[in-house]
């Protein structure tokens, strides 16, 4: 939260005429679209908000991947010079 923002006072449900209430979904629309408008100046800028970083696969188990048999997958072969099989 913005420390500049004030904070509206409590209003009690004496005090809440249909003006106020009128005035009070108005501020809560203006809030809204300066929320939408600083997240389109973040996302013309190249920055984000939101994380979008996939999650980490380091704790995941091999065999959930495909990779039943690691086996394979260390011998793959190398190329020489000449583009033709080494291994």
């Amino acid at each position: 939260m913005d420390p500049l923002k004030p904070q509206l006072p409590e209003i009690s449900p004496e005090d809440r005429t249909p003006l106020v209430d009128v005035l009070l979904e108005l501020l809560a629309w203006q809030q809204k679209q300066i929320d939408a408008l600083e997240q389109e100046i973040l996302k013309l800028k190249g920055e984000t908000t939101k994380s979008k970083l996939k999650p980490s696969k380091m704790d995941k188990d091999p065999a959930e991947d495909g990779d039943k048999d690691d086996r394979d997958s260390s011998k793959k072969k190398k190329k020489g010079p000449t583009g033709q099989s080494t291994g």
